[in-house]
């Protein structure tokens, strides 16, 4: 029994190593993980982007040309600003002239309008309407160009006459003579010393009356206005590419009188 026993437990010993063996040599063996190598990637930028190269240095010749080029834009500029100004003032002018013909139909008045060219020293003649007691009232303006101060203007001087018909036609302003209550582009241009001539023939003549108005003295392009009671007469000289030539607009204006209250 002893050597049974010892037997068993020598075969179940080498039973067990037997087992223990096969465990070891026929099991496949565990894998380990193993690290994997560390590697470094620059990123590229995205292909849509754009990216602005730096300025390169301008030189010299470049810099002069931009600057050449700023100066003749400021002076385009100064230029365009000059026309804007000058149309502006243009524009003005003519509402104000549209004002003056529109106001015979506002206001029941007498009116002449008249533009003309001249040289400096000459004189322009308008008027020729009739007045209610049968008279005719005719102005008469000399503008010269004179330097006040460093600065150019115009003067004008004159008068107002007023004459009957026969007396007219004697001094040779029957050809002024209208029986329109409002006349454009109506009168004339005389020579120097021709007023005068015309103001000592009619010196002492009866019905006739000579009102001298005081000298008024303006820029070119601006208006004055000549007032005597009621009978108004505005001026605006203008300067014309001829030497010494000048352009002259004259609007000579006076109420309706009431016939009824002329006797």
């Amino acid at each position: 029994m002893r050597f049974i026993n010892h037997t068993l437990v020598a075969v179940v010993g080498a039973t067990v190593a037997s087992f223990v063996t096969y465990q070891i040599v026929a099991r496949p063996p565990v894998e380990m993980p193993v690290s994997a190598p560390v590697t470094i990637r620059l990123v590229e930028p995205p292909s849509d982007v754009v990216t602005t190269p730096a300025a390169p240095d301008r030189t010299a010749e470049e810099r002069d040309r931009l600057a050449l080029e700023n100066v003749e834009l400021k002076a385009q500029l100064e230029v365009a600003r000059a026309r804007l100004v000058e149309r502006d003032a243009s524009l003005m002018h003519t509402y104000e002239q549209l004002e003056d013909l529109r106001r015979p139909m506002i206001i029941d008045m007498l009116s002449s309008t008249l533009r003309a060219e001249l040289n400096s020293g000459e004189v322009v003649v308008t008027g020729g309407y009739r007045l209610p007691d049968g008279r005719r009232l005719y102005a008469f303006a000399k503008p010269s160009l004179q330097e006040v101060n460093g600065a150019e203007v115009v003067t004008i001087e004159g008068r107002y006459i007023t004459l009957t018909d026969e007396v007219g036609k004697a001094v040779g302003l029957d050809n002024l003579a209208t029986n329109a209550a409002n006349t454009l582009q109506h009168g004339e241009v005389w020579v120097p010393g021709e007023d005068d001539a015309v103001l000592a023939q009619l010196k002492g003549t009866p019905g006739t009356e000579v009102l001298d108005y005081r000298s008024l003295s303006v820029e070119p392009g601006r208006s004055g206005i000549i007032s005597i009671g009621n009978i108004q007469l505005k001026v605006t000289p203008t300067l014309t590419k001829k030497d010494g030539g000048l352009g002259l607009e004259l609007r000579l204006e006076q109420p309706q009188p009431d016939a009824n209250a002329v006797k």
